[in-house]
């Protein structure tokens, strides 16, 4: 099993990133939290990209997708 970790789903708030990395370590999905205000370019970025991104081995992409969707689908109802 590949455990290499890999950019896999862009957040676009702190918001959603706080509540995505509660989540994920809810469910004992293993990830970083990435945000783009760590990097010297952090105003290209957050306004060009969003917030930063999750990082997380490969085969959780799906799951991680989906949990995030649910989250930005139930935000705007």
């Amino acid at each position: 099993m590949n455990k290499k970790k890999k950019k896999l789903v862009e957040i676009n708030t702190d918001f959603d990133a706080t509540f995505m990395d509660s989540i994920l370590t809810e469910k004992e999905i293993p990830h970083v939290m990435v945000s783009y205000s760590t990097t010297p370019f952090i105003n290209l970025f957050q306004t060009q990209k969003g917030w930063g991104h999750i990082s997380a081995p490969s085969q959780y992409l799906q799951e991680i997708e989906s949990l995030y969707e649910e989250f930005k689908q139930s935000r705007a109802e």
